[in-house]
């Protein structure tokens, strides 16, 4: 594979998640998706990106949710 072809692969993976995340958003009692991308190691540049939110506020509510967990 060459590497035009892995940048449209990730380009195309990365809208199927952001895809699913929004399906999965309107249950009853969702797990954020920004928490769910943070797990799978997409880091906040990349989260906001899919979401249309700021880096800022992703970084904020991965924070808030790890303070719930401790």
């Amino acid at each position: 594979m060459d590497e035009g072809n892995v940048s449209d692969l990730v380009r195309y993976t990365k809208a199927l998640v952001a895809i699913q995340i929004q399906a999965m958003s309107k249950n009853e009692d969702p797990v954020k998706p920004e928490i769910l991308m943070a797990r799978a190691g997409l880091p906040a540049k990349e989260i906001a990106e899919l979401l249309g939110k700021s880096p800022d506020a992703v970084k904020k509510t991965i924070q808030r949710a790890g303070k719930k967990e401790a």
